[in-house]
């Protein structure tokens, strides 16, 4: 039997034994990767040489090491080597965490070719070591790129995604997406590379993750939902929250937020927030998702009808008066500027773009009495209605394209906050509703047996100033800004389908 101290003494040189032996082989695999780098870089230039990448990241990947880009995975060094041993634990926790497989980033590959290096096992498996370190190289930078940009900018790109071309003759080319995303910059790609190998890798990763709390919200449900549809519906929405926008609304501004999906407008302050139906486009004129500010309020606004509403719906009834007067068109010669009888009109001359049709302001206009004017390119706007009774239907996909609201001078209240009551009386006047104000009372009463009896308080518009944010959104999974409650909605224009279809390659 072994006495104390020479029993230490015994495990003292057994691991002597063993940190010797480590050296050893720690050594050789030094030596023979250092003996290989030249091998291993005309290896990866082969490989590079026949691939056909259809991913972007990808591709940026090979441009780099096209360029000339150090190595920074699978060299001589202890510590790179542990850097792509770090990303590949590091990347298969988080793939599952998000929903996706680990082998979108080639988790397996990486262990394997590691663990070929790692036991010095080449002869056995006929694979050889320049193959293994361009492998290894090339795998870690395109997982660790493809992770970097997905997460911090998308794993789609949503106007690539969205906007199409029409396919029918003549479509061209159709936006639907028109939001300001930030997207991938040579100093962001710089920053990535700066900080791979054994540059903490694994800590740069970890900033490119968005941290909107409702996207760490819909994370944390992706383990208790089990079915295809409802794990489906929060990927897609994860992923629209790693779009970021150019123009984000900061915490606490006032601003208007429609979602789509929800057929409904939020009006956000930092201390309230009010909701309305709205009513969007229809599944042929769907309400382009965009960002911008609300600069104007109109009042009895005329409705100059869209070229393509004047050549699919009304140029058709060239001729009959009785349509235009029911309607309460007028038809005006653009290059003379003059009324033109309807009756004098042909469907060709409505179609060829030389006429105008505009509809008579007041009572009865498709725009109803108030309009919210902000810049966009797609002349949609939100508006009055003079159908209220459509905001009672379930599916309120009806329009033209532009976003009726189910109470203008509510949202009108908003836009202006710190107006005059009196201000608000003319408007609310202007369009038929009853003053509220003591002043607003006399001046009706006053004038009530007037010709016009607001001739004297006749105003078209006010600006809005400042003016207010507004973003019109699509989101089937999301809290209800007014509740807080995460609430589902229909995929109306079925933008969930194309995401599914666009992230297919990185789920399990």
């Amino acid at each position: 039997m072994l006495t104390a101290s020479a029993f230490i003494t015994t495990m003292l040189m057994s691991c002597n034994l063993g940190n010797t032996a480590s050296e050893e082989m720690a050594n050789e695999r030094f030596n023979l990767l250092n003996d290989s780098a030249q091998a291993a870089q005309s290896c990866l230039e082969e490989i590079i040489a026949g691939l056909h990448d259809t991913i972007n990241t990808d591709k940026m990947v090979c441009d780099y090491y096209r360029d000339g880009g150090t190595w920074m995975w699978a060299t001589s060094g202890t510590m790179s080597l542990q850097a792509a041993d770090s990303v590949s634990n590091y990347l298969q926790k988080k793939a599952l965490e998000m929903g996706f497989s680990p082998q979108a980033f080639f988790v397996d590959s990486i262990k394997h070719q590691l663990a070929h290096i790692h036991n010095l096992d080449f002869d056995s498996t006929g694979t050889s070591v320049p193959q293994v370190m361009a492998t290894l190289e090339l795998a870690t930078s395109k997982a660790y790129l493809r992770y970097a940009i997905g997460q911090r900018y998308g794993f789609t790109e949503p106007h690539r995604l969205l906007n199409h071309r029409e396919r029918r003759s003549g479509g061209g080319y159709r936006i639907v997406y028109d939001i300001a995303t930030e997207q991938p910059d040579s100093t962001f790609i710089r920053a990535a590379w700066e900080n791979g190998g054994n540059n903490a890798p694994t800590e740069f990763l970890e900033t490119c993750e968005t941290s909107h709390p409702v996207y760490a919200k819909l994370k944390t449900m992706l383990p208790s939902d089990s079915t295809d549809e409802g794990r489906k519906r929060i990927l897609c929405n994860m992923e629209r929250l790693r779009w970021r926008h150019v123009n984000a609304i900061s915490d606490g501004e006032r601003h208007v937020f429609v979602n789509i999906p929800s057929q409904q407008l939020w009006a956000i302050d930092t201390d309230s927030t009010f909701s309305m139906r709205i009513c969007c486009g229809a599944w042929a004129t769907k309400t382009p998702l965009l960002d911008s500010k609300i600069r104007l309020i109109q009042l009895n606004p005329e409705w100059n009808i869209p070229g393509t509403i004047l050549r699919s719906e009304v140029s058709p009834h060239a001729g009959d008066s009785a349509y235009f007067a029911r309607h309460r068109y007028f038809i005006i010669n653009r290059s003379t500027g003059d009324t033109v009888a309807a009756k004098n009109v042909t469907t060709a001359q409505l179609r060829s773009g030389a006429y105008r049709v505009a509809q008579h302001k007041g009572r009865g206009n498709s725009l109803g009495r108030i309009i919210f004017r902000f810049n966009n390119q797609f002349d949609v706007y939100l508006h009055d209605t003079n159908s209220p009774s459509a905001f009672n239907r379930d599916r309120r996909t009806i329009s033209h394209g532009c976003v009726r609201v189910q109470r203008p001078f509510d949202l009108a209240m908003f836009m202006l906050p710190d107006a005059d009551p009196w201000l608000l009386d003319r408007m609310r006047m202007n369009i038929d509703m009853a003053p509220q104000t003591q002043k607003g009372k006399n001046y009706k009463r006053q004038h009530a047996n007037d010709p016009d009896p607001i001739a004297g308080i006749k105003m078209n518009s006010t600006s809005v100033n400042p003016t207010v944010p507004l973003i019109i959104d699509y989101y089937t999974l999301y809290p209800n800004p007014e509740t807080g409650q995460m609430e589902t909605w229909p995929d109306r224009y079925e933008y969930d389908l194309k995401i599914a279809d666009a992230i297919k390659p990185f789920l399990p």
